[in-house]
């Protein structure tokens, strides 16, 4: 077996796992969902989500830390990487503890009637705890070990979804999503505690330590702006909707976008260490362009048949409380469509080191969907789905854009040798 055919076994192996995986852990985020339909009123429903959403939105930071330059480091450059590595992750998920504490505090004067001070300050504190094992996750994936990690995310997923659908039926109300939260964290640290590390054999470096930061603060504006683009439709209707509206709204996008989402972060997840793999091998050719551009799409795929989807199966799962939301639920799962090709696309640039061209990607579509709400201010679910769906169809202008600048820079190139 050549090495080509070798890699893109891995490619599709590693994003079958991962997305079979997302889908049964997904599957189980139906039974926490029909759960907290159940048990909690639509406005109740929306605090919950409201929390999550602020606790996601700071939680995808982590994925800025020393991981993403773990996994493309050279062998030799691996063990400083991870020494230093390891302090920079404390010193990342000690500041996400520490501003997620204030957000809290500062939630109920952002988001009026939404009492949830508890609910994001309990769920700060598992940040601390990702550093324990965070090598052990960066080694894996740099292995392309990404059946097992899948395994083990989903595994830690469903027992998340499970303990807040028990803890919701034991009547612990809100506080249920902590429980599911926590469980999540400590089953996350068992399972990644046994896992093989290599020993931090590297030495404190300056200049290392430095080299990550910069690194790393580059890959936090991204990541940031990558969260605020995926969440800030949550925010922008938690002030635009009423109470109820909002628990509506959060209702459709659970059932929607949030489950498709998770299948496309499944997909990138598998792409960036394979990527990555060929780029240090110096064997990334146009047949793997065409490869990637195949798959995306097939993933894209998903989504639509998901969206046309959902007025069969909401009916059927959920009671008539929750039935006028299918219609904002088929549209929110469009927006999946462009999600996972704008993420292919970050993913490239990020594997090439392109982590400010990434930032400017992340914050142009975050832009242009803020502008169309703005602009719009929808007071109801539908309308607000409708305007998101037609700002994510023009963020694919960006990646257009670029790859027709390279394109005309390469022809500029060869004409003028």
């Amino acid at each position: 077996m050549t090495h080509s055919s070798s890699t893109m076994r891995t490619l599709l192996s590693n994003t079958s796992y991962l997305v079979g995986a997302e889908v049964v852990a997904k599957a189980s985020r139906l039974i926490s969902i029909m759960a907290m339909a159940a048990c909690l009123s639509a406005t109740e429903y929306g605090t919950a989500m409201l929390a999550l959403t602020l606790h996601e939105v700071l939680r995808l930071l982590l994925r800025s830390g020393a991981g993403a330059q773990v996994i493309r480091a050279s062998d030799d450059e691996l063990p400083a990487f991870l020494k230093n590595g390891l302090l920079l992750q404390w010193l990342l998920c000690g500041a996400l503890c520490v501003v997620q504490i204030l957000v809290a505090l500062a939630s109920t004067w952002i988001f009026p009637g939404q009492d949830m001070t508890h609910l994001v300050a309990l769920m700060a504190l598992t940040y601390l705890v990702f550093p324990l094992v965070c090598n052990q996750v960066f080694l894996m994936q740099r292995r392309n070990q990404m059946g097992l990690f899948g395994l083990i995310s989903s595994v830690c997923i469903i027992t998340e979804n499970l303990a807040l659908a028990a803890a919701l039926y034991l009547d612990a109300g809100l506080l249920a999503v902590v429980v599911g939260k926590w469980a999540f964290t400590l089953l996350w640290l068992g399972c990644f505690a046994f896992m093989q590390s290599s020993p931090l054999a590297g030495t404190y470096s300056r200049a290392v330590f430095s080299r990550l930061l910069r690194a790393s603060t580059q890959l936090a504006g991204s990541e940031i702006l990558r969260s605020l683009r995926v969440n800030m439709d949550m925010f922008v209707a938690a002030r635009l909707l009423t109470p109820e509206l909002f628990g509506l709204y959060s209702f459709a996008k659970s059932v929607g976008v949030g489950l498709a989402i998770s299948v496309a972060q499944a997909y990138t997840t598998a792409l960036y260490p394979f990527v990555c793999k060929l780029k240090n091998a110096g064997s990334f050719e146009r047949r793997h362009r065409h490869l990637l551009l195949a798959i995306t799409a097939a993933v894209s795929v998903i989504f639509i048949v998901q969206a046309l989807l959902v007025p069969w199966y909401v009916p059927v799962l959920f009671n008539d409380n929750w039935q006028g939301s299918f219609t904002t639920s088929a549209l929110l799962c469009l927006i999946a469509t462009a999600t996972v090709w704008v993420d292919s696309f970050a993913v490239m640039l990020r594997a090439n080191g392109r982590y400010a061209r990434e930032c400017q990607l992340n914050a142009y579509c975050l832009l242009i969907s803020l502008a169309g709400l703005l602009m719009i201010q929808p007071g109801q679910p539908v309308l607000l789905a409708a305007v998101l769906v037609s700002c994510s169809a023009l963020w694919l202008l960006f990646p257009t854009a670029d790859i027709a600048l390279k394109r005309c820079h390469v022809s500029a190139a060869k004409s003028s040798s």
